[in-house]
Parts: C-alpha cells; sequence; structure tokens
C-alpha cells in the first residue's frame, strides 16, 4: 500500500517595521511563543543600530559606550531565525498586493505586516530652530550629536518640562553645564503630577542648581550663525548656546496614513483591543498605535501591545488591557512616582500627606466609596508605594487605613515589598509576580538584581520596578 505524506504547513511571513524596544519586545515574544515553528519573521529598522534601550538612553553621557544600550547583538537576530534590517526605511505599504517597498528599493511581501514605528519629536514653531545648536533628544544618534558639540562654557536651556525634557536636563548638569528647563505649562511633569506635587520637585532640583521657568514660551532662537539666547514671549531672553527640544511626541503613522489605514481623531493608527488596524493584515504596536481612546507613551502598555500581537499569531486570544499606568524615576536624585489615575480624572477622594520641609508630597486618589485606589502619587519619598500600587494593579479591596500607609512616621516606610501576596505582580511588562521572583531567588541563589532579570524576566522591559527587585533580594538575602 502506497504511503501518502501530507503536504508541509505553510509558513507566513511577518514584516515588522520598526526595530525599536517596542519591536524588539515583539521580537521576544516571537522567541518565547516559538513563532519560528510556522513564521518568519523580517524586521526593518530607520537606525543602523540594532533595537537599543531608549529608557536608559541618558546613561550615554556618562558612559558613551553605544554598545552597552543595545538590547541584543546581530547574533541573536540570527540564532532566533529572525531576518534584521537595519538603517533601511520603510517608504510604501501596498495592502493591494501585500508588499513593503525601502529607501533602498527593497520590496517584501508579506502575509502579517506589524507597524512598530513609534513616535517622533513634536518641534514647536519657534524662529531660527535650524541653527547650530539646537537638537532634539530622542535618538542616540542625537545624543551623539548633543555630546559632539558641547563645550565646558556652554550655556545649556532644554525646551520642555516632561519626563524627558527633565531627563536631558539631568544629563547636561551632570556634564557641568549651567541648565535652565523652559515648560510652557503651569508646572513641570504636567501629565504626571499635580501643581503642589510639581512645586516639590521643583523645590528640589532649585537646590541642585538647575533653573526651571514655568509658563515660559519660546518665541525665536538668536545668535551669529549659531544658537546664542532664546527670546521667550513675555520678552524674556535667556543664554542659551545648546539648546535641547524635548516638547512632546507625534505618533509616527504617516506610512499609515499613505496607505489609507483608519487614523485617530488626533493622529496614530487606530487599532482594536487586539491590535489590529482597519485591515486585518496588519497590526500595530506601540507608540504609533491609538487604541482605549487614546496614544500610550510608557513602556509597560507599549510592550503589553507586542504580547497580545505575538500571543495572537501563535493562536493564543489575549487583548490588549493597558497595564496600570506607572512611572518611577530619580530626577536630580529625588525619587518620583505617578501610578493609574494620578491626576483624578475620574470621580475620586484624595488623601494627601504633605510635608513642604522635608521635600515630601504623597496623594492617592481613591473611589467615592472608599474602596479601591485609583492612582496617586509620591516625590521625595516613596514608603508605602508598593503596597498602595499592589492594591490598585491587583484590584484589591482597601481594608487599612492608608494615609497611615503614607506617612514616613506612622509606617508607610515599613510596608514592605516582601509582605505583598505571592500573586502580586511586581513586573507589569512581563507579569511577573512576587512568588515566582522570590522562588527563583531560593532556587538559584541570586545574589544580584541581573541574576533575578535572567531567571524570571522581571524587569527586562520598562525597568520600573528594578527598585522593587533591589528590595526583595535584600529581604531575601537579610533572612538567609
Amino acid at each position: 500500500m502506497k504511503k501518502t505524506t501530507s503536504a508541509p504547513e505553510k509558513r507566513t511571513k511577518i514584516v515588522l517595521i520598526g526595530n525599536g524596544p517596542v519591536g524588539f519586545k515583539f521580537c521576544e515574544k516571537f522567541v518565547k511563543y516559538r513563532l519560528s515553528k510556522n513564521h518568519d519573521l523580517v524586521v526593518y529598522g530607520e537606525e543602523t543600530y540594532p533595537a537599543y534601550d531608549r529608557i536608559n538612553l541618558t546613561s550615554f553621557f556618562s558612559d558613551p559606550a553605544a554598545e552597552k544600550l543595545i538590547l541584543a547583538p546581530v547574533s541573536w537576530y540570527t540564532q532566533h531565525k529572525i531576518i534584521l534590517r537595519t538603517g533601511e526605511q520603510v517608504i510604501e505599504i501596498n495592502r493591494g498586493e501585500k508588499w513593503i517597498k525601502t529607501s533602498k528599493g527593497t520590496v517584501e511581501k508579506y502575509d502579517r505586516l506589524i507597524l512598530a514605528t513609534g513616535s517622533g519629536p513634536f518641534i514647536p514653531p519657534i524662529e531660527n530652530r535650524n541653527l547650530p545648536g539646537v537638537f532634539v533628544y530622542r535618538t542616540l544618534n542625537d545624543l551623539i550629536a548633543i555630546k559632539g558639540y558641547i563645550q565646558p562654557h556652554h550655556k545649556a536651556v532644554v525646551i520642555g518640562g516632561g519626563i524627558l525634557g527633565l531627563e536631558a536636563a539631568r544629563a547636561l548638569v551632570n556634564m557641568g553645564l549651567e541648565t535652565a528647563v523652559m515648560e510652557v505649562t503651569p508646572h513641570i511633569m504636567a501629565r504626571q503630577l499635580d501643581g503642589e506635587g510639581a512645586a516639590v520637585l521643583q523645590s528640589h532640583l532649585n537646590k541642585t542648581g538647575l533653573k526651571v521657568y514655568c509658563n515660559k514660551q519660546a518665541l525665536k532662537i538668536d545668535g551669529d550663525g549659531k544658537a546664542e539666547t532664546i527670546v521667550c514671549a513675555d520678552g524674556t531672553v535667556l543664554p542659551a548656546d545648546i539648546v535641547v527640544i524635548s516638547a512632546g511626541i507625534r505618533p509616527r503613522d504617516e506610512l499609515a496614513r499613505s496607505a489609507g489605514l483608519t487614523l485617530g481623531e488626533n493622529g496614530g493608527i487606530a487599532v482594536n483591543n487586539y491590535n489590529l488596524t482597519s485591515d486585518n493584515d496588519i497590526f500595530a504596536i506601540g507608540e504609533c498605535a491609538f487604541t482605549a481612546g487614546k496614544i500610550w507613551g510608557l513602556a509597560a502598555p507599549c510592550f503589553e501591545m507586542a504580547e497580545v500581537v505575538a500571543a495572537r499569531l501563535a493562536k493564543i486570544y489575549k487583548v490588549f488591557l493597558g497595564n496600570a499606568f506607572l512611572i518611577t524615576l530619580k530626577i536630580m536624585d529625588t525619587r518620583v512616582i505617578s501610578f493609574g489615575d494620578a491626576l483624578g480624572a475620574m470621580p475620586h477622594t484624595p488623601i494627601l500627606f504633605a510635608d513642604r520641609e522635608s521635600g515630601i508630597y504623597k496623594r492617592v486618589n481613591i473611589s467615592p466609596d472608599g474602596q479601591y485606589v485609583l492612582g496617586g502619587m509620591m516625590i521625595g519619598d516613596t514608603g508605602g508605594y508598593s503596597a498602595v500600587f499592589n492594591l490598585l494593579r491587583n484590584k484589591i479591596k482597601i481594608t487599612s487605613d492608608l494615609s497611615e500607609m503614607i506617612d514616613p512616621k506612622s509606617g508607610g516606610a515599613q510596608q514592605r515589598v516582601i509582605d505583598l501576596p505571592d500573586n502580586a505582580i511586581i513586573c507589569l511588562c512581563e507579569g511577573v509576580t512576587k512568588g515566582a521572583i522570590v522562588a527563583d531567588i531560593k532556587e538559584n541563589g541570586c545574589t544580584r538584581v541581573d541574576e533575578i532579570k535572567k531567571g524570571t524576566n522581571a524587569g527586562t522591559g520598562c525597568e520600573s520596578c528594578t527598585g522593587l527587585l533591589e528590595e526583595i533580594l535584600a529581604e531575601m538575602n537579610t533572612r538567609h
């Protein structure tokens, strides 16, 4: 009897446009879900580097070794059967014939297309913004250009008092430059902090020598063939040999627009709750995507989108939920945390702790019925943060006095991460629980955070949970 052999399963060709951190996160999930068994993946990136860590980009100023920021070497892509094409910009999508075309003339067919084109800097309409000495702060090449231009006597002005603007200011101060920050709104970090919290942070920054000007709009950059001063709308003139523009971002949706994909009301590629665009063969993830009513500009939710799409291609049907908004950072040695509905957009009751003398401000917003945490912020002291955020992240009912929990004098500092339940999620990007981290430390005898990261994948995304990993590790090592 003659044997019959079944035809080999047809392979699906995936083309990923965008080799930033979100694109790389999709590549990691491609490996996690073993999609290479029946999928081929080709990745196109505009920059000549493999994907690098934009979150810690500022570290380049103190340690100018670009390779330390690279998330994985080219050999990693080869090892996992991913074709990586850097320095090649995609300029056209033909949805009818299902191919893309690059600036080098390459034409690549696809079965599924994933847009991870990210965002670009918003450039305010400032006169003479193309003068030498004026930079944006977005890519590794931007930082290389800034570092190459700086002279020790230079005075710097950063236009934009958001997270990235303050990061840029910190780097310039650390390089010894007299630095000022200009913010057009009434206070810095307006999307993450309320007025009082921002005032406490600004007080900390002033003590470090950083000048902060709010309600200040730049109209013109002046100088003899290069940047020397900034002229403001109120007539103020500030010295500025270096001008760094960090005034916000705009989703890179031009490819989608020219291809006729549906966009959000104010830009961004419109997608549903599993990141599918108006074309059934095209997904969009990260800062270029418009979903759940907005553009998501933080690492954790953008990485979640990469997980959703990779899982769906593996026939595991996850949907995008939008991980609880979380920012943890240190600005000029001052700890700042903002999470959930920090500004109280939803109906809420605020619980406040403020000690201006000590430079501490804490606010936790709870639901009107007093049962759930909705969001909050902490500046200067973050005691109690892990316990409060766990209530939000895991939607746990409030059973204790939150005012005591956040008061440094009455136990806030005693709220330890180690005391959280085992199912409490510590790493939002990867969904790693406290129990999994504790188990990894016990089983593998971890003594360093990088060992925990390698064993559990926690802290390998936006890194906002690194402090929590350090706390757990310190407590475990103390016990043993």
